[in-house]
């Protein structure tokens, strides 16, 4: 097992510094929320739309809410429909935080009866990494539709979240689902320098008519926080600890030791963390 002291030259290497560097630069992106319904029957025509978004990178909260409940005591009409799209997200120089839910339900309760219900939520965003860096990233998905009967669908949903390096298409993050699915990441890595891409939505839709029901729904969370690359517990400071860890882990030949991400490790990621544990934050 090797272990060697971390130093550059003859001087050892402690460091303490406050480890949120600023490094996330935008480039260009935009945010969205939708939603809609229809609900048509003989004596019902109520249709609705809207959305909000922004291509700016402040924080930006929308929500947006439709419904028709046709189906009171006493109606003869014969449908019901619901949609909604909410965002809430937030990029700063060291961390993006977003939550997008969407939902949809339609009810049609005979021939002439239609019901359709839309929902989407979505996030675009390309920025800049401008030195390499230590990040912490989680993200969740969630996706449930009951829109089919007797193998017939009328409706579903589906949640996407991805950050991808532009340059290497190296994946930081990626979650695909839809319908009865869930899934749930949480890691811990290295962002080299460059460029790169976030790209999430949820979408909902249940278009039911011919005496169908049904309800659809799509949610994601997310939170990506950058620290500088020496920080390798990735605590917000940089110190001995984290020398003492990172030589444990390169010793030991684990991945979570590999900085260039070549699924190697060596010298050369022992060499990239000195640079790094020198220069501090």
């Amino acid at each position: 097992m090797r272990f060697m002291s971390l130093c550059l030259g003859a001087v050892p290497l402690f460091v303490a510094t406050a480890a949120n560097a600023q490094t996330i630069t935008p480039i260009e992106g935009s945010r969205s929320v939708s939603a809609s319904i229809s609900a048509v029957d003989a004596v019902t025509n109520v249709v609705q739309s809207d959305s909000r978004g922004t291509n700016g990178f402040a924080a930006f909260n929308e929500s947006l809410s439709f419904h028709a409940n046709t189906q009171y005591e006493g109606s003869r009409s014969r449908v019901d429909a619901n949609a909604s799209g909410t965002q809430q997200s937030t990029i700063t120089a060291s961390r993006i935080t977003a939550s997008v839910s969407t939902s949809a339900e339609g009810v049609a309760l005979d021939r002439s009866a239609r019901g359709q219900g839309v929902g989407n939520a979505d996030f675009y965003l390309t920025f800049e990494v401008n030195r390499r860096a230590r990040y912490v990233v989680t993200g969740n998905a969630q996706a449930t539709s009951n829109a089919s009967n007797g193998g017939t669908r009328f409706g579903g949903s589906t949640a996407l979240l991805y950050i991808a390096n532009l340059e290497s298409g190296i994946p930081v993050l990626s979650i695909d689902i839809g319908d009865s699915d869930s899934d749930s990441v949480s890691r811990t890595g290295w962002m080299p320098a460059g460029p790169y891409t976030l790209q999430g939505d949820v979408s909902a839709l249940v278009d039911a008519n011919g005496r169908f029901s049904g309800t659809a729904s799509a949610s994601w969370a997310l939170d990506l926080k950058l620290f500088c690359a020496s920080d390798f517990d990735a605590n917000g400071v940089v110190n001995a600890v984290d020398s003492t860890a990172f030589l444990s882990a390169w010793s030991a030949g684990l991945l979570t030791a590999d900085i260039d991400g070549n699924g190697v490790i060596n010298t050369a990621d022992r060499d990239v963390f000195q640079l790094a544990y020198g220069r501090g934050c």
